[in-house]
């Protein structure tokens, strides 16, 4: 193994760099343009109707992003999506960038923004709108103000690191580990606990407490209600070691990162902990709370991928390094490493284009969720016209944005509500008294060939959601209710 620098070649300039991340990137830009909404993204997006700093689920990030899409660009599936997918550019930047602070070598920034590019994780995390691409986005961007910092010894960096966090809390709460991750950077040196030393290092973790305070009162008022409900979720107080869940975490990174890059991962991983990978430390160290939580959570309990998000970027520059440095000796062991490094773009690649395809010729069900809401909200509204209904009743939080987010596509006034689970919207308006009991649609999904009775409810008919072609995609039940 060396760790000799190569001159630079010319895929790994800059500009280079980037347009190779544009074109790996091409095909998700026309997913976010192209295919509608899922349930959880119209339910964003209807968080971004309303611009708070309080919601049930999650920090309030992913609904400001949304809110400023739709500023930009209008109402549609590209402005809810678009600054999601937008966001692989400037967090391949900052891989590239991380990597050229700590190792002085392109090539592993360009090969960390390039694999990363093409991977499931990323794919996953900015393709829709969730918390995990803005969450990614300012956990990355925060390292990188750190990197920047251990290059030039200037202490300010310390303030952008701070403002950068707390937008990482304000995004998603598992951010929590990243102030971790950066503590135990800071105190597993010598020489980087002598940078405590520095006032700004403090004033940038205020800062980010700061402004992640908002978020925090707001959940006291209503009794931790945000909190609690993800707090629930950890399944560490349990008894029984269930180790297939855990090994199947590990295989949903592997999957993640693709195995051409984690075989690459693992490499880095040991040889750091070995004391020979130095310039990983703060890539590693500032990932290792999350990563540790979630394995022992793992040991109990079902993990899934998306929520190490943050982490997959890191681990992509750790494998880089690997890729770049490692030189074995044996050929037997060097023809397999350059094969899987010839592979993972490829593999990538042809991936996303499958699913693609799968997704536009509805190879699958699960990709039928994609078409029809439209034409779905469409029917609904005139049934409404039709019995003279003022409001709908959704059956959740999913039916509740689709209906919500395509009337707002529509230009439809009718309101849309989820009663039901009423705590999950508080962050809008109540209800007034008079529209509450006023004549209105009860939608339910349909079961079979059953007609469940609802009390003061009459039951008016099946609505479908078409596919393009007219083909029924999904039924539902609806009825008209004076109670």
């Amino acid at each position: 193994m060396t760790n000799a620098a190569s001159p630079t070649p010319a895929w790994a300039a800059p500009l280079a760099t980037a347009l190779i991340v544009l074109v790996l990137t091409a095909p998700r830009l026309v997913f976010a343009a192209r295919y509608g909404l899922i349930g959880d993204e119209t339910y964003y997006a209807l968080w971004s109707l309303y611009p708070g700093f309080g919601y049930y689920d999650h920090s309030p990030g992913v609904g400001w992003v949304i809110w400023l899409g739709r500023a930009l660009f209008g109402e549609g599936p590209w402005a809810v999506r678009g600054l999601f997918v937008l966001a692989t550019f400037p967090i391949c930047a900052a891989l590239y960038r991380i990597a050229l602070l700590l190792t002085d070598d392109r090539r592993i920034g360009a090969t960390a923004a390039i694999a990363y590019a093409v991977t499931p994780a990323v794919a996953i995390t900015t393709s829709i709108a969730t918390p995990d691409a803005p969450s990614t986005l300012f956990w990355v961007l925060t390292v990188w103000a750190i990197a920047e910092f251990t290059r030039s010894r200037n202490a300010y960096w310390w303030l952008a690191a701070g403002a950068l966090a707390g937008l990482a809390l304000l995004a998603k709460y598992t951010a929590v580990f990243l102030g971790a991750g950066i503590l135990l950077y800071l105190v597993a040196s010598r020489e980087r606990i002598g940078w405590l030393k520095h006032w700004q290092v403090w004033a940038g973790g205020a800062l980010a407490l700061a402004l992640f305070a908002p978020v925090v009162w707001i959940d006291w008022t209503r009794n931790w209600q945000s909190f609690r409900f993800q707090l629930g979720r950890s399944t560490l107080n349990e008894r029984v070691l269930q180790l297939d869940e855990l090994l199947r975490f590990i295989i949903e990174m592997s999957v993640q990162l693709l195995p051409t890059l984690f075989v690459f991962v693992v490499a880095g991983v040991v040889l750091f902990l070995a004391r020979r990978a130095r310039s990983l430390a703060l890539p590693l160290l500032t990932s290792a709370p999350i990563l540790g939580y979630f394995i022992a959570h793992g040991l109990f309990g079902r993990v899934n991928p998306n929520w190490v998000a943050p982490v997959y970027p890191m681990l992509a520059l750790a494998g880089a390094w690997a890729a770049m440095t490692i030189r074995p000796g044996p050929a037997w062991l060097r023809w397999p490493l350059n094969g899987l490094k010839l592979l993972h773009v490829p593999l990538g690649m042809a991936l996303v284009l499958a699913i693609l395809a799968i997704i536009e010729f509805r190879t699958l069900p699960l990709t039928k969720f994609f078409y029809g809401w439209d034409n779905f909200q469409s029917r609904i509204s005139k049934l409404a016209a039709e019995n003279d209904a003022q409001w709908v009743d959704a059956q959740d939080y999913s039916m509740n944005g689709w209906l919500s987010y395509y009337g707002k596509m529509a230009g439809d006034p009718l309101p849309v509500r989820d009663p039901v689970n009423n705590y999950r919207y508080k962050f809008m308006p109540p209800m007034n008294r008079d529209l509450r009991d006023a004549r209105h649609l009860v939608v339910r999904y349909a079961r079979g060939d059953r007609v469940p009775k609802i009390a003061g409810a009459t039951f008016l008919g099946t609505v479908t959601r078409d596919d393009d072609d007219g083909t029924p995609l999904q039924s539902f039940l609806v009825y008209l209710s004076d109670d």
